[in-house]
């Protein structure tokens, strides 16, 4: 789909050294990732309040906060390619590393706080109501963030954006916090047993980790 956009939207797209190209995909990326997020957040957000579960809802918030993430590359973006000035007479093509490093530290918010909504689960723990209507939402919702790690990597990597990578990042790293929810929504409901809150540990740590990881690429 992006690839598509691309064609009927950025005249040029291959010269990616151009500020205006490269203001163009960031654009693009920006606003489909902000579309996206939102689908994902309204769906789960359903999903959380029919089936009960803190971490369905949870999940949700998070892909609000990924919506966040994209108007922050898209910002990013739009800054980076304004002309030279006084003040900065080389340009302003070190915003999309200070971007970049924002959208890490949302990444980082977003581990710390799954990681107190997993304690809070262990120390309460509660089944949730069973639905498959909430299983296919989180299985969808699985599939669109996969879609959107993968062509914000290609295109990032294209771009040498590192704004864009770590996006890529975050969207895997709500794959698996996803998936896990999923899974551990699957085994509350066929053995009794609420895993809901050692799993969500588990998925916060890879977040958190992935955060660092983002994080020092964009301050290297």
């Amino acid at each position: 789909m992006i690839e598509l956009l691309a064609r009927w939207c950025i005249p040029d797209r291959d010269n990616v050294t151009s500020p205006s190209v490269r203001r163009a995909y960031g654009t693009l990326c920006g606003i489909v990732g902000i579309a996206l997020n939102i689908l994902l957040f309204a769906g789960k957000f359903f999903a959380g309040q029919l089936s009960g579960s803190i971490a369905v809802t949870a999940d949700a918030f998070n892909n609000l906060s990924d919506a966040g993430s994209s108007a922050v590359t898209l910002l990013g973006f739009r800054l980076a390619g304004r002309k030279p000035d006084t003040d900065h007479p080389f340009g302003h093509g070190r915003i999309e590393y200070i971007s970049g490093l924002a959208v890490a530290g949302l990444i980082l918010l977003m581990g710390v706080e799954l990681a107190k909504e997993s304690v809070g689960k262990i120390l309460h723990p509660t089944l949730v109501d069973f639905s498959w209507l909430v299983i296919g939402i989180l299985a969808a919702s699985i599939c669109v963030k996969l879609y959107m790690a993968v062509y914000n990597r290609s295109i990032g990597k294209r771009l040498n954006a590192p704004v864009l990578l770590a996006a890529a990042t975050d969207s895997l790293s709500d794959c698996v916090s996803t998936l896990a929810v999923l899974l551990a929504t699957l085994v509350g409901h066929f053995s009794g047993i609420a895993i809901d809150g050692w799993v969500g540990i588990l998925v916060a740590l890879f977040i958190l980790k992935g955060g660092i990881d983002a994080a020092k690429d964009t301050i290297d």
